[in-house]
């Protein structure tokens, strides 16, 4: 019996060619589009679930008040804090601090490279993560002053295939002793490294344990098991009020699991995702299923008229209500079938494409994934119910007697719902297009949006990690900079230890600062950039009141500070601040100059109060403002200048504006797969139109053929069968706007600076959508329109 449905399902399926084949490739292609998409958000939901102890780690966040006002929210804490917690909370099982060096300097046997992902750890991190030791021991690895951890990638590029254990690294030109090998951190954590330095490395220079006064490491803690978040928080709230080293700020504990998604607090040690853009991909992953399936029920239930003849002849010669559903039921499962095979065939033509839009490689671990083949599962299970379980209970409702009727009835009874799915296809594919637009727009506004600063043009180089005399380091950078000021089109050099864009874990923090008759600060945070004369005028940024520093003076005894650090301090305007004393770093500071505010960080965030002071050696970087177009040549006159100053030292190099955009990295991630995913939207909606058209002007042969010879205009015949779409695809309009506005109104909450948006928008979207309508239907109604209608009235 199975076999006849089979063969009957395929003959069926094969008479009838080009519904097939648009059954065929809309489902192939919602399906493909579904399973990259789910697999995109299953691993944004992953990080850090491959720790086997995943369930029971917090991170301890720092809320920071002004008086009882909120004022943000750190992730990196004091040092002294994980053994108080320790000690003091029954619920905490083991602790681990672990410090971000950012972007380090490391020298094997050969040249020295450049890592950004080295941090400093306890050694308790190997007992609390799950991270693999291939080499060395757990227990001791961490545990004494200069001894460095790498990851196996970072082993090989170091020294080849060499046994590395006890071998000398220069990291950041201190010597240190490798005494373990790391299996390599998976892509799912926000702890991405390839070194880890020992935390008594720190202690050794200098790195005060002690100390309430800075907050510049992140605590990890390990739980019992099911502890009580809320009422944690609560003793962690108390324990915060009790301690008399510190005042204006709480702590509180999040689930390590909740990080990736749900935090985007200051000095993060990586980019973080988010948790309503992953939804709202969840989302349109559903309902690119849903358009694939709708297709393939409105052209099976559209043609359900031919079916139900079929069905009444099977019924006569004795076939059951369940025989006739498992027939239908089995063309559903052969098309699904199929469309899985052509779903596998173009995931992997894409994985490319995926991979670059995604942000990491999935060509070689897609098809081992086991989401991948879960999900895969999961849509044939699922398409076969969407697209299967409807027709199949319709036409097998047929009675015997319908055969001999002359029209068939369920056509008609199947309008509403052909009706319904139309509108949803097209309200659907207007909403994700819209959005498309809109993220398009805000990423726009944020890239070309005024920044208090030019950031064009401005070439960086990193500077190089020296040690030994600090005047002859001095001396080295400064030599240096001149090489760099006499290069042609070079118009300005300056020296600074961060850049706007980078993470504020390059910059130092300070909530002590204050006017000088204050006795107590107001508890806000302050960050603090040093960098030379040359700097502000560099980069165009225009003073408020007073001066800049000034060139050949001593302007250690001065500070710049920005406007928004000018408002937080009490001063009345910018020009009342001038030669005013202020407490910054424990250190009496004259105020200088006031800047106008600029965009340290990127538009999510609102203007950071910022202390500037003079510093001219041994910077972070180096800034060369360009005024030519010849870039090659200017970055060879630039690598031979670095080769005869720091011909030890890595050469790296950025475009300024490139290093501020990287803040936008997930955003564009984001719009790059609303952009794909609205097209292939759009495209499987006109797919399902192009079917229904071209049965609905066959249906309709006849009425055209008799409207033709009465004297209807090939016009008014193209009016006929085109009206009752654009009725629809206008109600889709109408759902489709307020739905994107909501959606899309939400998104842009993310950014403190954002676009309006536009009525016209709207207007865009709804028109273009309905020209791409037009354009489908008229692929048939044009060619009905224009044929002979002698040829028509034949064919009935």
């Amino acid at each position: 019996m199975q076999s006849i449905y089979f063969k009957t399902a395929w003959r069926n399926l094969w008479k009838k060619k080009f519904y097939t084949g648009i059954n065929l490739l809309g489902l192939s292609i919602a399906s493909a589009a579904f399973l990259l998409l789910i697999c995109y958000v299953t691993f944004e939901r992953s990080y850090e679930n491959f720790h086997q102890q995943a369930n029971n780690i917090y991170r301890v966040t720092l809320n920071l008040y002004k008086g009882s006002e909120f004022v943000v929210t750190d992730c990196e804490t004091h040092p002294p804090l994980a053994a108080a917690l320790k000690n003091q909370m029954p619920e905490v099982r083991d602790v681990v601090r672990i410090q971000n060096l950012g972007t380090s300097e490391l020298k094997g046997t050969d040249k020295p490279l450049l890592s950004s992902k080295a941090f400093a750890a306890d050694p308790s991190v190997f007992s609390i993560f799950s991270y693999h030791l291939l080499k060395g021991n757990p227990l001791t690895a961490l545990a004494a002053p200069n001894q460095v951890v790498i990851t196996e990638s970072m082993a090989k590029k170091l020294y080849g295939n060499a046994n590395v254990i006890g071998k000398s690294l220069l990291l950041n030109g201190t010597p240190t002793a490798i005494t373990g090998v790391l299996e390599n951190v998976p892509a799912n954590t926000h702890l991405r490294f390839d070194l880890l330095l020992s935390f008594p490395t720190l202690v050794e220079k200098g790195f005060d344990l002690n100390s309430w006064d800075g907050n510049n490491n992140y605590t990890y803690l390990l739980m019992q098991p099911n502890t009580n978040l809320a009422q944690f928080n609560s003793k962690l709230k108390a324990f915060s009020l009790n301690q008399k080293q510190i005042h204006d700020r709480i702590f509180t504990a999040e689930p390590i699991t909740d990080i990736h998604l749900y935090s985007h607090k200051t000095f993060e040690p990586d980019v973080n995702g988010n948790a309503k853009t992953v939804n709202y991909l969840f989302l349109i992953a559903i309902l690119i299923l849903v358009i694939g399936s709708a297709n393939y029920i409105n052209l099976t239930t559209a043609r359900s008229g031919e079916k139900q003849k079929e069905s009444g002849i099977r019924r006569i010669l004795g076939s059951t209500r369940t025989g006739l559903a498992g027939l239908f039921f089995t063309e559903s499962f052969i098309i699904n079938l199929l469309a899985i095979a052509g779903a596998l065939i173009l995931v992997k033509l894409a994985t490319p494409l995926y991979a670059s839009i995604a942000g990491y490689d999935t060509a070689h671990t897609l098809f081992r994934s086991h989401a991948f083949w879960i999900a895969l599962i999961l849509l044939f299970v699922l398409n076969n119910v969407l697209s299967g379980l409807y027709p199949a209970f319709v036409l097998s409702k047929v009675k015997a007697v319908v055969v001999t009727q002359r029209s068939f009835t369920s056509a008609l009874q199947g309008n509403l719902l052909r009706k319904t799915l139309v509108v949803a296809q097209f309200a659907i594919a207007i909403i994700v297009f819209t959005s498309s637009v809109i993220i398009y727009q805000q990423l726009y506004f944020v890239k070309h949006q005024q920044l208090g600063m030019n950031i064009n043009q401005v070439l960086t180089i990193k500077g190089p990690d020296l040690t030994g005399n600090d005047s002859l380091n001095d001396l080295r950078t400064q030599v240096f900079k001149n090489e760099l000021a006499k290069i042609p089109g070079v118009a300005a050099v300056s020296m600074t230890n961060s850049l706007p864009g980078l993470p504020l874990s390059s910059l130092s923090t300070q909530t002590g600062v204050r006017r000088w008759e204050e006795t107590r600060s107001p508890g806000y945070n302050y960050y603090l950039y040093s960098f030379d004369a040359d700097f502000i005028p560099l980069l165009d940024m225009q003073m408020a009141a007073g001066e800049n520093f000034v060139k050949g003076l001593d302007n250690k005894g001065k500070v710049i500070i920005n406007e928004t650090a000018c408002s937080r301090l009490g001063f009345a305007s910018a020009a009342s601040a001038i030669g005013r004393k202020i407490r910054a770093n424990g250190q009496e500071k004259t105020v200088a100059g006031v800047v106008k505010d600029y965009h340290q960080q990127s538009l999510k965030e609102a203007h950071l109060p910022m202390i500037h002071w003079f510093s001219n050696g041994n910077p972070g970087f180096f800034a060369l403002k360009l005024q030519s177009a010849d870039m090659p040549k200017i970055l060879a006159h630039v690598q031979q200048a670095w080769a005869s100053s720091f011909a030890d030292h890595v050469f790296d190099y950025a475009f300024l504006d490139d290093t501020f955009n990287q803040q936008y990295k997930e955003d564009v991630q984001f719009g790059k797969m609303i952009n794909l995913f609205a097209a292939l939207t759009l495209l499987i909606t006109c797919l399902g139109l192009l079917g229904l058209t071209t049965f609905n002007t066959a249906r309709r042969t006849r009425e055209i053929g008799v409207r033709k010879v009465l004297g209807a205009s090939a016009q008014s015949i193209v009016t006929l069968l085109s009206k009752d779409f654009l009725q629809l695809i206008l109600i889709a309009i109408v759902i489709a706007i307020p739905a994107s506005w909501l959606a899309m109104n939400k998104w842009l909450q993310n950014f403190t600076y954002k676009i309006h948006i536009s009525w016209w928008v709207f207007a865009f979207t709804g028109i273009l959508t309905i020209a791409l309508a037009l354009l489908t239907i008229s692929l048939q109604s044009i060619k009905a329109a224009m044929a002979n209608p002698a040829k028509s009235l034949k064919t009935e």
